[in-house]
């Protein structure tokens, strides 16, 4: 027999071997343990849907086991359907007697998504405190970051195309606060939306009225809609300003005679811009109000001399994510535990 028709033989049969070993978790035969480990594994790799499955495929083996159940929660969550997580916390706490390890998840989980109370998920607390059980009965759990899905604020089904019109603002004669305003939201949706963001210039006009006057003028806004072709509609009212902030500080001051830091009271000059943006949002159709916010950031400048576009953009960009949490989806991290098995 040659050396090439032994390898393959060989070969063959580590294959067969491997196969063997396989054979039993490809069959179903895994225990409700290893599909549990198994599964957070993944999941601490970020890979959701795999560790659903197998937690799914164990709790066909033990369907009232409250660490799976507890785990598809947190499944759930991350794959951005928390209706099902709560039911599913609901179902762990009933069947672990209240674990504390499981509340605790189950309130944080009430909290992040704003569910109503933590009755929802049970009505008696556990006994023990976060930290007893992170002393008494941690081994079994792993606490890992959750990214988690949040929708648009605003319901957008159906809608393609916004258009951001002018603003109501305040007599600035520091920067030309409507085409920059426009020019900010129209670059932030742009970037990250996968909508059409119209360009009109200039942007069309809104009615000279109060903010509340605007927000129920329906027919204005239907005829804008129709008129651009627009779903949506953004636009609102936004002031700019600055004041002067210049005063006494206390600061650390290295002597040169001694080389210590002494503390002195010292007049520093300094600049405080304001941003605050009301936010409307209108349907283009009928010109209904779909959605309104109201943002207010400052920000100081040492000087006397600071650019004031410089300013807009900083604080414009501080209110970026919450403009964008509107009409587009975002993701934020929240502490849960898991069951390692």
């Amino acid at each position: 027999m040659t050396i090439r028709h032994r390898r393959w033989r060989l070969f063959l049969a580590a294959g067969v071997v491997l196969i063997g070993f396989c054979l039993p978790t490809l069959a179903g035969d895994a225990t409700v343990d290893e599909l549990l480990r198994f599964g957070t594994g993944m999941a601490r790799g970020g890979n959701w849907r795999e560790a659903k499955f197998r937690w799914e495929q164990a709790l066909k083996q033990d369907p009232a086991d409250p660490r799976l159940l507890n785990n598809l929660a947190v499944a759930e969550e991350a794959l951005g359907e928390p209706g099902r997580a709560g039911e599913l916390y609901k179902r762990a706490l009933a069947a672990g007697g209240r674990d504390s390890r499981v509340y605790d998840n189950a309130m944080r989980s009430a909290s992040f998504w704003g569910r109503s109370s933590v009755a929802e998920v049970s009505t008696v607390p556990p006994s023990e405190s976060s930290f007893e059980w992170r002393k008494k009965r941690g081994r079994d759990v792993v606490e890992i970051a959750v990214s988690l899905p949040l929708p648009p604020r605003l319901e957008l089904e159906g809608v393609k195309t916004v258009l951001v019109a002018s603003f109501l603002v305040n007599d600035s004669d520091l920067v030309d606060v409507t085409r920059e305003i426009v020019r900010f939201l129209r670059n932030e949706f742009r970037k990250h939306t996968t909508f059409t963001i119209q360009d009109i210039n200039p942007p069309p006009a809104v009615p000279e009225q109060t903010l509340e006057d605007m927000a129920k003028n329906a027919e204005f806004f239907k005829w804008l809609g129709h008129e651009h072709g627009s779903d949506v509609i953004v636009t609102g009212a936004v002031r700019f300003s600055k004041r002067d902030a210049s005063g006494f500080e206390n600061v650390d001051i290295v002597s040169e005679m001694t080389g210590q830091k002494v503390r002195q009271t010292v007049f520093v000059e300094q600049e405080e811009f304001t941003l605050e943006l009301n936010a409307l949002y209108f349907r283009g159709a009928d010109g209904s109000l779909l959605f309104r916010d109201r943002l207010q950031r400052q920000a100081v400048f040492r000087g006397k001399a600071n650019d004031p576009i410089s300013a807009f953009y900083e604080l414009g960009n501080s209110i970026a994510s919450d403009v964008l949490s509107v009409v587009a989806s975002r993701t934020r991290t929240d502490q849960r535990l898991l069951f390692k098995g």
